[in-house]
């Protein structure tokens, strides 16, 4: 799904610092802020909020901006809205939109971009958005490295809800992200309402690696998921355990590469529609090409109700499907179980930028805290 959201006016309110050659900009406990027309600028130590429909930050046109150690949210719309401009750089912040609007698209994402190039997404804990990060027209390279990201809010047919999720956009790297859902609300604000964890579509050159994926209960989502016209896909050293129906399905496009993946699966979905399998290869979408598709080196295996296991299905399509060193099945589940000792999950946030955000969630310890 690709509909979008109108923002609205924000209002803004800072103090300007001169610092390392640009404009370095802190606030307390301020309203929504509007960055427009700006360059070379860092926002740091902010603490931002918003109204009903508002945006907590909004990018517009500008280049060179970095949002950094900062909580923005609950906010009434998005945490952090890009639109136009370039290199934009949101490192180590604690951003929780949540609000949940109930209609798609993009009313209360985490980060969201279009029509705008060169992201970077770093060390950030990112959390109750209808989709947590969000390229969904025109991005060029966004880089999504070393996050945690939690209980995407979304969910279809309403809205969203992925953890990651870029759409009608090329150069995109995704890496070394922890990302969970959860129905627990005994630890969790909010329970997830997730699609796909991680879903690409409609463009080219698509980089999932080294991510920690867990849980979702969707009847139609996968953990990681080349979606509708989306080509040049590397899954690549991916974990997933326990992410229901589905952990790493290539429904369609050209030159894609599923490899070294571990999936552990024993949570499948109670639904006759869905497929309940490890990895899968399937054109989905019979108007668009599929394959080649290489298949080498995965581990996989998921567990059916009914005590029947299945690592790998190709469902037609996307020829020549080739296979070579992969673990299915029984096999599979002794070589990653149990995936407390075999599969930890990182710490939080995986892999900071310059601090360990401020949140509730971060367990990570041999870095400085953000102050």
């Amino acid at each position: 799904m690709t509909k979008q959201g109108s923002p609205t006016r924000i209002l803004a309110l800072f103090c300007f610092v001169l610092f390392l050659g640009r404009d370095s900009v802190s606030a307390q406990a301020s309203g929504p802020l509007v960055i427009q027309h700006q360059s070379h600028r860092v926002y740091v130590g902010l603490r931002i909020t918003s109204g009903k429909n508002q945006d907590c930050i909004r990018i517009v046109d500008s280049y060179d901006i970095t949002i950094e150690n900062s909580e923005i949210g609950p906010c009434g719309g998005n945490g952090v809205r890009i639109s136009g401009g370039s290199n934009i750089q949101i490192y180590d912040n604690y951003i929780h939109p949540e609000t949940h609007t109930a209609k798609c698209c993009d009313y209360n994402d985490g980060v969201v971009a279009h029509r705008t190039s060169q992201i970077i997404v770093q060390g950030n804990v990112i959390a109750y958005s209808e989709s947590n990060v969000e390229a969904f027209e025109k991005v060029i390279g966004l880089t999504v490295i070393g996050n945690f990201l939690l209980n995407p809010r979304g969910g279809n047919p309403s809205s969203r809800g992925q953890n990651v999720q870029a759409w009608k956009s090329s150069n995109v790297v995704v890496l070394n992200n922890y990302a969970l859902s959860s129905l627990d609300t005994t630890k969790y604000l909010y329970p997830e309402n997730q699609e796909d964890s991680i879903n690409f579509g409609i463009g080219s050159s698509f980089l999932a690696g080294n991510n920690y994926i867990t849980g979702g209960h969707s009847p139609s989502g996968c953990g990681l998921i080349a979606d509708d016209d989306a080509n040049s896909v590397q899954f690549i050293r991916n974990r997933l355990v326990d992410t229901g129906e589905c952990g790493v399905s290539i429904a369609t496009g050209t030159s894609q590469l599923m490899d070294h993946n571990e999936v552990l699966d024993r949570t499948p979905v109670d639904s006759p529609d869905s497929g309940n399998v490890a990895m899968v290869v399937w054109n989905q979408y019979r108007r668009e090409p599929c394959g080649p598709v290489t298949v080498t080196h995965n581990i996989a295996t998921e567990i059916r109700k009914d005590g029947s296991q299945t690592g790998f299905q190709d469902l037609g399509g996307c020829g020549p499907v080739t296979q070579n060193g992969n673990t299915w099945d029984a096999a599979a589940q002794e070589m990653l179980s149990p995936p407390e000792t075999k599969m930890p999950p990182p710490l939080i946030p995986p892999q900071p930028r310059n601090c360990v955000a401020k949140s509730p969630y971060s367990t990570r310890t041999n870095w400085p805290p953000c102050k």
